[in-house]
């Protein structure tokens, strides 16, 4: 009888596992009729079938990007891999893991994979669900901060970013904050009126006088960093700081920061790791739960070095190990491959590429063929965009 595996979620997490568990093939589409006739598995995907390239969307400030052009719909991804689209959103587990509910029906499993992403911590500054905007939301709220900018001929501009280190890593997106501001500033440049705005770059988690390559290409755009700063509250026009002074700003680009999911506190029987997010250990397997994993932004790392993001890059090296620890358990085997840890991400600022990358085993990326700054990787950044969505429209 076949096994029924579930996958929750259809972003980078879970896209990456269904690559590596069904070992896919160059062209998967000569695979499907034979999936049809010898699958072991039944599976299927719970999501909105809808993909989003999230790493893209700062660039939507240059208009060299748009939602339309970084939107994948994935069922027809799924149909040539033989697995069944359901479209809803994961609401509680049940059974230990065994019983997944939705917001539209009840699916019974052998084995479930969670790839849902994460909860931004909007609370924690009154006034950001309402005031600010982000990448990190999707390119609906991008769209809307663009219309805004765009209504602007002078202002001031705030882009910042929060971490939540309580799980010892990086939950929270800087990069982007990092691209979005340097991709403002040529953006307002091309515009010509750069020298009507002021841009500031804060961060609770900078130290005042952090110095660095992300740190100098700021500087060098006479982008003014706050650092250390964190507003106390978001209102109408600007922010309040921590002793009840108002400052000004037209415009603030913001991404909180990163906890789990809320099916964590919907479910009766999801760990929960320190930091709010699903807790894992480092084969990828829920804690106290069995044939039950997560990978990506919902799940915490089991000792992590303390640089570790949350990232595509990160989601497909722990879906990588997800999978193939799936696979040996249920062939009756033991759970043994684990994932390397890395920060690898290139980050376009326009006129300028950085590769930013860190490894715990000291791995350069593709063997060090590539500049750790040059204008060209930003054709490389966008190389490995255009592979990775003309696989998930067409192979």
């Amino acid at each position: 009888m076949k096994k029924t595996i579930i996958v929750a979620g259809n972003g980078f997490a879970s896209l990456f596992f269904i690559m590596y568990f069904l070992d896919s093939p160059i062209f998967p589409f000569l695979a499907a009729p034979f999936r049809r006739l010898y699958s072991r598995y039944d599976i299927i995907l719970i999501g909105n079938g809808s993909f989003i390239y999230f790493p893209a969307i700062p660039e939507f400030l240059t208009k060299k990007r748009n939602k339309k052009g970084i939107t994948v719909d994935i069922r027809p991804f799924l149909w040539r891999r033989n697995i069944r689209f359901v479209e809803g959103q994961v609401v509680d587990l049940q059974d230990g893991g065994r019983t997944v509910v939705t917001d539209h029906g009840t699916y019974r499993n052998d084995a479930l994979f969670l790839g849902i992403g994460p909860a931004f911590r909007k609370a924690d500054i009154p006034g950001t669900a309402q005031y600010t905007y982000s990448p990190c939301y999707g390119p609906d709220d991008m769209d809307r901060f663009i219309e805004k900018l765009d209504a602007l001929d002078s202002g001031v501009i705030y882009v910042g970013f929060t971490i939540n280190k309580k799980d010892g890593f990086v939950a929270g997106r800087t990069g982007p904050m990092y691209e979005c501001a340097c991709l403002l500033d040529s953006a307002l440049r091309t515009r010509g009126v750069r020298d009507r705005f002021e841009i500031h770059f804060f961060s609770p988690n900078r130290s005042p006088g952090d110095k660095g390559p992300l740190t100098d290409r700021l500087v060098e755009r006479g982008i003014i960093c706050d650092d250390g700063y964190s507003p106390a509250q978001f209102v109408e026009g600007g922010m309040i700081d921590p002793d009840g002074t108002f400052r000004k700003a037209d415009l603030v680009l913001y991404s909180a920061a990163m906890t789990g999911p809320p099916l964590i506190a919907q479910s009766r029987c999801l760990p929960a790791s320190v930091g709010g997010h699903i807790d894992v250990d480092r084969y990828g397997q829920v804690k106290g739960l069995r044939d039950v994993y997560a990978a990506g932004d919902c799940a915490a790392h089991e000792a992590p070095p303390p640089w570790v993001p949350h990232q595509a890059h990160m989601a497909q090296l722990r879906a990588q190990a997800a999978a193939q620890n799936m696979k040996a358990v249920l062939a009756k085997k033991s759970a043994s491959h684990t994932y390397r840890h890395e920060l690898s991400c290139i980050l376009d600022m326009e006129n300028d590429g950085l590769w930013m990358h860190i490894s715990e085993d000291g791995r350069p990326p593709f063997k060090g063929i590539f500049p750790k700054r040059s204008r060209q990787l930003i054709r490389v950044k966008m190389l490995l965009e255009q592979i990775w969505l003309f696989y998930l429209r067409h192979l």
